[in-house]
């Protein structure tokens, strides 16, 4: 359209193209220096060309009226209509009709762009295939998150993505794999338009396509996560599973029908083809409706890096969406060169191994816990660890021979290394330090699965810094292997058994969540993980029991603990402090305390504190009291 459509319409009437439900008198009087002219249905050809047309029909006849608005260049405006829900909701109309009306006496018109599906005008949106996640908004029934759950609920079974052949506007041609589509216009015309935080414009000559293709079904019901959280969209940081292409034109083909619903109306065809026609309606936009003074056509853009094209998409095509997603091959190749490096033994791993022990052996004696952080942050035991986690998911024979072989004479070493210290250490006391990783509980097995998850997850994200899951790893594995090393050149073989069963725990628990791990992300075909997380699932069995009789004693002694009396209370008429310091569970359970006053203390008052206690607890205890005297 030239510069000259732009400007106020040639004639000073407005036409008002109604039907028999509208009281035109009411409006009349509001248009004092123009001339209201009411017509009805049958008087729709009436308006002459450039004219300014205002319209309150309803959805079906404002469609079966287009081409006539298109042919006569009419300036538009739309009022309020009961039947009239989603060109209003698209084109910003509401209020009541009055103040619409007011409104498009003032207002500048715009030259707007027209969607169509198949030489069909599009009012709101097309949505192509079954799709909870991308249903249609009813306005007249909104989402609410219970209904969003019980969909979602329902959607997930038989979820399978359907090929399709794209080709756009400058010719591209793309065959990817969905689940479903959304094609809008606008950012108001749809409600997920409405989610975007970037305006998409009903001036710019481009229509939006949104391709909705999750590689599994976690993938598919964590889409359906966020809509019961709504957060902004960013065109430029799409989610995982969602794919933009914008443009003025879309072929879409795809073997058999295809169906979709064309403004809630359902339609098949073989293909079905969008196009933008470029500024060629004169639309008086809502009092609502955003837009831009700004006509520039913006260029075609194709955001499909994440979605599965190609030979990618004529495999998940074949059978339904698996529970957990296949990784991209450039994210399995460069993961798979990296842990295959890690997995054997080198000169540069042996030497931080021991050094890391010998840092923690230095904090352990010196009860420095700094100094034990930075023997974390030394230790190497992340990468064999990692690889043998890949290794036990993916049942690579070679993989989990070099990297268990690289772990235990990593793991010898630095034992051997604490036993020699132990024995050249003049110093023989366990330490608050060491104390701390003699007892293993259910509670050091999720520090363990924990660091597992982390460590996986930083190896298959390289955005991810890897030193940080390296840390974690290091504070489940380099303490306890030390403890054991000092123990056994102590020759104290109880103490040794605790720290070892740690060692252990993390061990097993790390290996286990960081094959799980993989699973997830897509590195490991569930059939192959089988093997390797059934293993580790009966090594974990195994060092439960221990850890559950470890954690419930924990748990009694917490209990022992609070019903202990403790501070200031009176024993044979005399004030006696009281101070708790070990509680250990057993059958009888042994509380050790020290006593003080200011006046003697002797055994009568240690026999009234434990008949106290033990009337507190229900059963008889082991006390063992130091008493000291207060001057």
């Amino acid at each position: 359209m030239g510069d000259s459509e732009q400007e106020s319409p040639r004639t000073s009437e407005i036409y008002l193209i109604h039907d028999d439900t509208l009281d035109i008198q009411s409006l009349s009087g509001n248009t004092p220096h123009q001339r209201l002219i009411g017509l009805n249905w049958k008087q729709r050809n009436t308006p002459p060309i450039r004219s300014r047309v205002l319209l309150y029909l309803g959805d079906e006849q404002i469609r079966a009226l287009l081409q006539l608005i298109l042919q006569k260049h009419w300036e538009v405006g739309l009022l309020p209509h009961p039947e009239t829900g989603l060109v209003a909701r698209a084109l910003g109309v509401k209020g009541r009709v009055e103040e619409v009306f007011n409104h498009y006496l003032q207002a500048a018109s715009i030259n707007a762009d027209i969607l169509t599906c198949n030489d069909q005008a599009v009012f709101s949106s097309v949505n192509i295939g079954e799709v909870f996640a991308l249903a249609p908004y009813d306005a007249s029934r909104p989402p609410t998150r219970r209904s969003t759950l019980i969909g979602a609920q329902r959607s997930v079974k038989n979820l399978q993505l359907r090929s399709y052949r794209l080709t756009t506007g400058k010719d591209q041609k793309i065959q990817l794999a969905a689940l479903g589509m959304v094609v809008m216009e606008h950012t108001q015309s749809s409600l997920i338009g409405r989610s975007f935080s970037d305006a998409l414009s009903i001036t710019d000559g481009r229509l939006t396509l949104l391709v909705f293709a999750p590689r599994s079904v976690l993938s598919y019901l964590w889409y359906l996560v966020r809509l019961l959280f709504p957060k902004k969209i960013r065109l430029t940081r799409l989610p995982g599973a969602v794919g933009l292409i914008r443009s003025d034109r879309v072929l879409l083909e795809s073997p058999g029908e295809i169906d979709y619903t064309l403004d809630g109306t359902p339609v098949s065809a073989k293909a079905v083809e969008f196009r933008i026609l470029d500024q060629r309606i004169r639309l008086l936009p809502g009092p609502a409706m955003e837009h831009s003074e700004d006509q520039v056509q913006s260029k075609e853009s194709i955001k499909i890096g994440h979605l599965p094209v190609d030979e990618t998409a004529q495999q998940l095509v074949q059978a339904p969406l698996p529970l957990f997603s296949h990784a991209r091959e450039e994210e399995y190749r460069d993961l798979f060169v990296a842990l295959r490096e890690n997995a054997v033994l080198s000169s540069p791993f042996l030497v931080l191994t021991i050094l890391s022990v010998l840092l923690a052996l230095t904090g352990l004696y010196a009860n420095s816990a700094p100094v034990i952080i930075g023997a974390m942050i030394l230790a190497p035991l992340m990468s064999p660890i990692i690889s043998l986690s890949m290794g036990l998911a993916r049942t690579e024979a070679s993989l989990i021979r070099n990297s268990f072989r690289t772990l235990l004479i990593g793991t010898t070493s630095g034992l051997f290394c604490a036993i020699v210290v132990a024995w050249i250490m003049p110093l023989e006391y366990v330490t608050p330090e060491m104390q701390a990783r003699l007892s293993p509980t259910l509670l050091d097995l999720s520090v363990a699965v924990i660091s597992g998850v982390a460590g996986a997850y930083a190896h298959a994200k390289e955005e991810i810094a890897k030193s940080l899951a390296g840390v974690a790893i290091a504070v489940a594995l380099v303490p306890p292997l030390s403890v054991a090393g000092i123990a056994i050149g102590w020759g104290e073989l109880a103490m040794a058994k605790g720290a070892l069963l740690l060692f252990i725990t993390n061990l097993v628990g790390i290996l286990l969540a960081a094959s799980a791990t993989f699973l997830v992300l897509g590195f490991a075909p569930f059939k192959l993980a089988k093997k390797g997380l059934a293993i580790a699932l009966l090594l974990m069995a195994v060092i439960i029991a221990p850890l559950y009789i470890a954690f419930d004693n924990l748990v009694q002694q917490g209990s022992i603990r609070r019903q202990v009396p403790s501070g200031q209370i009176e024993l044979n008429g005399q004030s006696v402090g009281v101070r708790v310091i070990k509680v250990r569970a057993g059958n009888p359970p042994m509380i050790r305390v020290i006593l003080s006053s200011s006046m003697r203390l002797d055994e009568n008052h240690v026999d009234a504190l434990k008949q106290l206690i033990t009337e507190r607890i229900g059963s008889t205890v082991t006390l063992e009291a130091q008493l000291n005297l207060r001057r």
